[in-house]
């Protein structure tokens, strides 16, 4: 058989350990056993690499992640001190419609009531119609009356800097802005991210506002809590699109040490995040500010508004959000917001036939964003002092001028940086292309004693061997298979 002896000759002269003890006759001469042996240790050496080779391209395949913390310190400017942007503060008064703004338009409270059930039976059967007193609210939209009936700019009474006044180092309207959620019209404070801070005191920020129990409507006097709700995020994100605010009460000074931190994530293949989503209706594309805007869309579709207008709809050119009528929002949107929830949630725990097609569907595809800036908060707090109070009673605005109205009123946030530190997490292939070729490059060394020029020599080999016998290629004009057993080579 020309084959075999093709081969006998290929593995005298082969990189590869152990094939010439196995066929060529001048080793071990007629020793059967010897080389049956040795055959059958090659042939599990072949098995067990050929198995190492094979789970190895398995993980290739798979592109495994893992994660990798380092921590790293922030220094853009040489010639100054590290400092660090300060968040984006989201203030939100729980009292989303004065009293004042209720009682100056007759029957807009009891209107605002029977909605706030969220109860779509009971919401379809508000009479709109001529003469009624809700008609003439029916046009009027629920950003307009919290944007109008909202807390007073007055109650933001002071931000500071570390000795400076905030709008002494940034003028508005980059100092703060207001900011029309479902949560009220709130207050942004640093809203483009110009103000930066230091470790510590000398970088610290402090914010005071007042709580004006005198202007809390009827409706947020029902509620067991007061004061307001506190948002520190990223300034290209907005806090009606994260759900882990602060309560924090009036009549306490609050303590907010803060760090920053970052998460990198891995497109595909290897991760899942979109790198090519960046910005959306709510700003910066993150997975929260996705499902916002996946709700919005089935409001739109459904019954062509949405519940309150997102802050950056530019974003999304191709379509024209508008907040809905409260007419609108009685006989549609309610209904249609709260088959979207029911929706959403189910689809966390079960698929969900549709069926029916008058069903809203969710359908968001929201998958990871591929950087997260987060700024972690911890808090603690402590009450006014009663001589501190008496201080600032003769200062207090709009009627108020007792030690007890301050007391109830005031709120003092202290807001600072605990280290110049920022942490970082990101999202890394733990088995690559180097990985790989460690795994295969090592079990063919280990066991056959193979390399990248062993892989040669058997590809020259086989297409040596199919030419010599589908052409009759001989061995006149190819004198052997192997560079190496060719000695003029």
């Amino acid at each position: 058989m020309g084959w075999l002896q093709d081969f006998k000759e290929f593995s005298d002269g082969t990189t590869a350990h152990g094939v010439k003890y196995i066929f060529h006759p001048s080793v071990h001469g007629n020793f059967k056993v010897v080389k049956i042996l040795f055959l059958v240790v090659w042939l599990v050496a072949i098995a067990y690499s050929l198995f190492v080779i094979y789970n190895a391209v398995g993980n290739y395949v798979g592109k495994p992640t893992g994660t990798k913390f380092q921590v790293i310190a922030q220094n853009p400017y040489k010639e100054k001190p590290a400092s660090i942007q300060f968040p984006t503060i989201s203030v939100c008064s729980h009292n989303l419609v004065t009293k004042s703004y209720f009682n100056s338009k007759k029957g807009l409270e009891s209107l605002w009531t029977e909605l706030d059930q969220w109860d779509p039976d009971l919401a379809e059967k508000i009479d709109f119609g001529e003469g009624s007193e809700a008609a003439k609210y029916k046009d009027w939209t629920y950003e307009k009356i919290i944007a109008e009936g909202g807390p007073a700019n007055w109650t933001f009474l002071q931000c500071e800097h570390f000795i400076n006044l905030c709008e002494e180092v940034i003028p508005q309207p980059d100092f703060y802005e207001r900011e029309t959620t479902l949560t009220g019209n709130c207050f942004r404070i640093n809203p483009n991210g110009k103000l930066r801070g230091k470790g510590g005191d000398y970088g610290k920020m402090q914010l005071m506002f007042f709580a004006d129990l005198n202007e809390y409507s009827d409706l947020t006097r029902r509620e067991p809590q007061y004061g307001y709700t506190v948002v520190f995020h990223d300034h290209e994100s907005y806090s009606s699109t994260i759900p882990s605010g602060f309560w924090l009460s009036p009549g306490s000074i609050y303590k907010v040490d803060l760090s920053l931190g970052k998460e990198f994530r891995e497109p595909p293949p290897a991760g899942t995040c979109d790198p090519t989503r960046v910005n959306n209706t709510y700003g910066r594309y993150e997975e929260n500010s996705c499902i916002a805007q996946c709700r919005d869309d089935v409001l739109m579709e459904k019954c062509g508004c949405v519940h309150v207008s997102p802050p950056h709809p530019r974003n999304v050119p191709d379509k024209v959000y508008r907040g809905c009528t409260l007419q609108e929002w009685a006989t549609c949107g309610l209904r249609a917001y709260k088959e979207w929830v029911q929706t959403y949630v189910n689809d966390l725990h079960t698929v969900v036939e549709y069926s029916n097609v008058n069903r809203v569907k969710t359908d968001c595809n929201c998958p990871a964003t591929c950087t997260e800036i987060q700024y972690k908060a911890q808090l603690s707090s402590s009450q006014l002092s009663k001589f501190y109070a008496e201080g600032k009673a003769s200062k207090l605005p709009r009627g108020y001028n007792s030690t007890q109205d301050v007391l109830e009123n005031l709120l003092i946030i202290d807001i600072l940086f605990t280290s110049m530190q920022i942490s970082e997490i990101r999202e890394i292939v733990t088995y690559g292309w180097g990985n790989f070729l460690g795994d295969v490059g090592g079990v063919l060394g280990l066991f056959l004693g193979a390399s990248m020029f062993t892989i040669i020599e058997f590809i020259q080999f086989i297409v040596c061997a199919i030419l010599k016998g589908c052409c009759g290629l001989n061995d006149k004009d190819n004198r052997s298979h192997s560079p190496l057993a060719n000695e003029n080579l």
